[in-house]
């Protein structure tokens, strides 16, 4: 008599191991394709950024979510609301166009992102602030000018605790040779800029570490002059530019850009 329980055995062993061998590959496909099991996860507020590693002739890219839902594949900036972690503001050439959490503030690419300590105000486009309930937009660059009337280059590095001004930087050469870094104070309503500083010659610049706000919101120097950051207090005559708006008109937009959007999520 020939007996084939052994063999039978074996088989269902080996069958066994397949089927579950098969199934954590089946298993690992659906989270690669519905959670981002194999990316780099960082979570912000209440939303989910999934990075894909970088791989040879690929480019990494990061994808957004909230609470399962994919906002966008493609994220480039983002920044949660300080007071509200259910609601953002990112920056992407693509978005889901049909979430009616979504409400779109500027054409992609921009330079900004900042939020106000009170959530009252958004910094778009490096130097437009923006009021969230109004929707009103002010170009902080309407409060200077160069001296022959042209548009100044201008950066902000930080909100005040009151969310009323903002601490800039204004690059310029008032001799047309060696560049300067001015710091001023801009203060929103009614739109003014105070000149405090400048740090000269120099290829540092200002950062958080260098300002502070005192007990009255006003903007001053928290570092000490040294021979690698010379920080002076120039004359008003050696400023190079002044507190008039620009007669320039604004530079037009460039083409082929995307949209930024922000967004709105309420909880559940």
């Amino acid at each position: 008599m020939i007996r084939f329980d052994g063999i039978g055995a074996e088989m269902k062993y080996v069958l066994i191991v397949a089927a579950v061998i098969v199934g954590v590959v089946l298993t690992m496909l659906v989270l690669t394709i519905f959670t981002h099991v194999f990316a780099n996860h960082e979570r912000a507020g209440q939303f989910d950024i999934y990075t894909n590693p970088k791989v040879p002739d690929s480019s990494v890219h990061s994808a957004l979510y909230y609470k399962r839902h994919r906002l966008t594949e493609w994220l480039n900036s983002y920044s949660v609301d300080p007071n509200n972690a259910d609601r953002i503001l990112f920056s992407s050439d693509e978005y889901d166009g049909q979430s009616r959490k979504l409400t779109p503030l500027r054409r992609w690419p921009y330079g900004g992102g900042l939020w106000s300590p009170d959530s009252r105000f958004i910094l778009l486009n490096r130097a437009t602030v923006r009021e969230l309930l109004t929707s009103e937009e002010v170009d902080l660059i309407d409060s200077v000018s160069r001296e022959d009337g042209s548009r100044v280059e201008l950066s902000i590095l930080q909100w005040s605790p009151d969310s009323q001004r903002l601490a800039g930087v204004i690059r310029i050469s008032p001799d047309g040779r060696d560049l300067d870094l001015d710091l001023v104070e801009i203060r929103l309503a009614p739109l003014s800029v105070k000149y405090i500083a400048t740090i000269s010659h120099s290829s540092l610049v200002w950062t958080e570490k260098e300002i502070r706000w005192n007990g009255s919101e006003e903007l001053q120097v928290a570092a000490p002059s040294t021979t690698e950051r010379e920080i002076i207090v120039k004359p008003p005559q050696d400023l190079g530019w002044t507190t008039n708006p620009p007669s320039a008109p604004v530079k037009p937009a460039t083409l082929y850009e995307h949209f930024c959007s922000a967004v709105e999520g309420k909880s559940n």
